[in-house]
């Protein structure tokens, strides 16, 4: 069975390998910053998912994308089979919405993913901001906009990532779903 890709991605230093690790429940999860060089692939079995009221488990790569954009050159591999993307963007860089809006287009528009297989995770570690941003919001009105932190809030991030496997996975299911109907029917029809 193929394992669920998630890119991560957005700008530089907004905590996209902070909040990977975290996700993939990394041993070492480091606090100061270091850039990644291109893209670092987490692999991860999601246990306890419920999709269309059945719980079940998935393998999970959680693809790790440099917000650099030298490495653009890479983004059609990254790109390639996703099935969806998380948007991070820093509480303490807030005017990031050119470079998340280029990360939206070429991640989410110009692929077969919709907004409903987008999330985006505002890093809050800090706690500096009372409300998420209106500029960000209202931008990307489709897409599920959150704030998190892996310190304080670590289980409400959890429940946020788990919510969104259950949503893109019944989404999934459901497309599948459709298409095996899809071909029944037109096999029916033919053999008539």
């Amino acid at each position: 069975m193929q394992a669920l890709k998630l890119v991560v991605i957005g700008p530089l230093e907004s905590g996209k390998t902070t909040i990977s690790n975290f996700l993939a429940d990394a041993s070492e999860i480091p606090y100061n910053y270091h850039p990644t060089y291109g893209v670092r692939i987490l692999e991860v079995e999601a246990q306890g998912i419920i999709v269309n009221n059945k719980t079940v488990s998935k393998d999970i790569e959680i693809w790790d994308c440099s917000g650099d954009f030298k490495f653009k050159t890479c983004w059609p591999a990254m790109r390639k089979d996703l099935h969806g993307v998380i948007l991070i963007y820093s509480a303490k860089k807030q005017d990031c919405l050119k470079e998340m809006q280029e990360f939206y287009d070429y991640f989410v528009t110009q692929t077969k993913v919709g907004p409903d297989m987008c999330v985006i995770f505002c890093y809050d570690p800090d706690k500096s901001l009372p409300e998420l941003p209106k500029s960000l919001s209202s931008a990307f009105p489709k897409v599920s906009h959150v704030k998190c932190d892996t310190e304080e809030n670590g289980n409400k991030l959890q429940a946020d990532f788990r919510s969104f496997l259950s949503s893109l996975m019944t989404k999934m299911q459901n497309y599948s779903d459709q298409e095996e109907k899809t071909i029944l029917t037109d096999n029916i029809l033919f053999v008539k």
